[in-house]
């Protein structure tokens, strides 16, 4: 008797979950009639550019000036945040594909890392360096969401 009894509680234990898993299972057509709709339009504007032109402009420095100044490395913060200043920025090949407001969010962005590059060349090192950065990061980072928003770039 205690052999039938372990085989059965065997065979619960196998058939339970299944039976839980059916139950939390909503498959009714009301569960899809009220999900939000998913929609495949991006709203921002397409911006084409060459794979090369794509991967300059995506070149994220934000990452690397965070990372080096929590390592207190000001010649590493400074190496993060040169490929997104205005001079690093100018490329005439692909100002020319860029439409007008993307170029003045450009200039306010890039103008932004430039500012923020001069702050770190005059702060003290350790906890000093910490803040700069965040704060010119937290100041510059408006222009790069209002840049993403508002453009994506598809690579021709």
């Amino acid at each position: 008797m205690t052999y039938v009894f372990r085989g059965r509680r065997a065979r619960v234990r196998a058939v339970l979950p299944t039976l839980l898993a059916s139950l939390a299972c909503d498959s009714s057509p009301k569960a899809a009639k009220d999900a939000a709709p998913l929609t495949t339009k991006d709203p921002r504007t397409a911006v084409e550019l060459p794979a090369d032109g794509q991967q300059a402009v995506l070149r994220a420095a934000i990452g690397g000036a965070l990372s080096a100044a929590a390592r207190e490395d000001t010649s590493a913060v400074l190496a993060a945040l040169a490929p997104a200043g205005s001079a690093a920025a100018a490329d005439p090949a692909i100002e020319a594909l860029l439409p007008g407001p993307w170029k003045e969010l450009a200039e306010r962005t890039h103008g932004g890392f430039d500012s923020l590059t001069a702050a770190v060349r005059r702060a003290p090192t350790g906890s000093g360096l910490k803040d700069t950065v965040l704060v010119g990061i937290a100041r510059v980072s408006g222009s790069c969401t209002a840049c993403h928003e508002a453009f994506r770039i598809t690579v021709r």
